[in-house]
């Protein structure tokens, strides 16, 4: 067996995500970026990542000066050895063009225009990130103008769910690391069930194939949004839009008839008092960028012959309370617990508790924070205060006040 066969019998029986750690090691083991590259680019690719539009508007940020006080020439050495070094021969031309029109004669190149040289507009996620680390390094720049620089890069990389944040520091300045905003749940959301308020729906596939859903029976028990989310995630605009559309009776105030609606399907007066608290605090305060707290969300979804089965039972926490989808495919699920969340009838049972902590703990593995109320809480005195405090410290969690 040659070589050639060899590599790849060996490669065959690899997963991908063992063909890019490997590519990844073996470009750093050999100083091969383009390898390495390669491995990093396979890795990112279900994730999140910068866009080259994001990347265009910090370079911008920065203006003609990219390190500072640092060492521009090494940092993009070590970056991007292939676009300016030529092993064996030292610094190409290039090394020499960035000397003289960034370093030399300030103000030729913008560090926009750098990063297009390099290939910092199209290189890993990971790279550019280590290119931002350096930049905002106190050896590079540090007091007023470091945090200042930071924060407005922060502006243009939330949109893309990162942002620069303090994790160590060095003879009392901050060394930035650049994170993402919270994990967020994979996939996109396609079909939005909620405000049930009424029978079970029957629900069935109009088109199996790209997961089009029809409802079969009790359509009026419930609301299905099937619009694409932005990035933003959903807002009460959007929902209130989609309504205007689908409920041509809603005129002339859209927004009253549909907040009408979904109290129809609140089960409680804690529920009804969080769902009207928030709007009566947040609304004004966000006005067309408020987040929509949309009520009793089916989660799992068994068909209704579900209760005809012998081999299983149905599955649990069919809806949650209230569900809200935030930028950056962050779901933010907010429960109201009765007695009946902890209890079988009357009585108190471990059983019922164990389920219902069994299902917190999947949701937030999938990605979703989960948090709960008990109703007594949101409900009589001081009850406005826990709300408002609660959304406060979600908008600052988030970075949405």
């Amino acid at each position: 067996m040659s070589k050639a066969e060899r590599v790849r019998a060996a490669v065959g029986e690899m997963t991908n995500d063992q063909i890019a750690a490997t590519a990844i090691a073996v470009g750093q083991r050999f100083n091969n970026f383009e390898l390495e590259e390669l491995g990093q680019k396979e890795v990112e690719a279900a994730d999140r990542q910068i866009s080259a539009i994001t990347r265009r508007e910090i370079g911008k940020c920065f203006g003609d000066d990219l390190m500072g006080q640092g060492d521009l020439i090494k940092i993009l050495a070590d970056l991007f050895p292939d676009r300016i070094i030529v092993e064996g021969f030292g610094y190409t031309n290039l090394v020499d063009e960035i000397e003289r029109h960034m370093l030399t004669f300030r103000g030729d190149w913008e560090v926009d225009y750098l990063f297009n040289v390099v290939g910092a507009d199209q290189c890993s996620t990971k790279r550019f990130c280590r290119l931002l680390e350096a930049a905002l390094h106190p050896i590079a720049r540090a007091g007023p103008e470091q945090k200042a620089l930071a924060e407005e890069i922060n502006i243009h990389l939330r949109r893309d769910g990162f942002t620069l944040t303090p994790s160590q520091e060095v003879s009392g300045y901050p060394i930035y690391s650049v994170e993402p905003i919270g994990r967020g749940v994979k996939g996109a959301a396609k079909n939005l069930i909620f405000a049930s308020a009424g029978p079970k729906p029957e629900i069935g596939f109009a088109d199996a194939i790209n997961n089009d859903i029809i409802v079969l029976s009790h359509c009026e028990s419930c609301l299905v949004y099937d619009q694409p989310l932005k990035v933003e995630g959903l807002l009460w605009a959007d929902l209130v839009s989609w309504w205007t559309v689908v409920n041509l009776d809603s005129a002339p105030d859209p927004a009253k008839t549909l907040g009408e609606r979904l109290r129809l399907s609140l089960q409680s007066d804690a529920e009804r008092n969080l769902f009207g608290q928030y709007f009566k605090t947040y609304k004004a305060r966000f006005g067309s960028r408020l987040p929509a707290l949309i009520p009793q969300v089916y989660l799992h979804y068994d068909p209704a012959i579900v209760r005809r089965l012998t081999h299983r039972e149905g599955l649990f926490r069919q809806r949650m309370d209230f569900l809200m989808l935030l930028p950056n495919a962050q779901r933010v699920v907010i429960e109201v617990d009765g007695s009946h969340h902890f209890a079988e009838g009357d009585r108190p049972s471990l059983p019922a508790y164990a389920n219902m902590v069994r299902a917190d703990r999947e949701l937030r593995l999938l990605g979703y924070e989960v948090y709960r109320f008990g109703a007594n809480e949101l409900v009589g005195r001081g009850s406005e205060q826990v709300i408002t405090a609660f959304f406060d410290g979600l908008w600052k969690a988030h970075r949405l006040s």
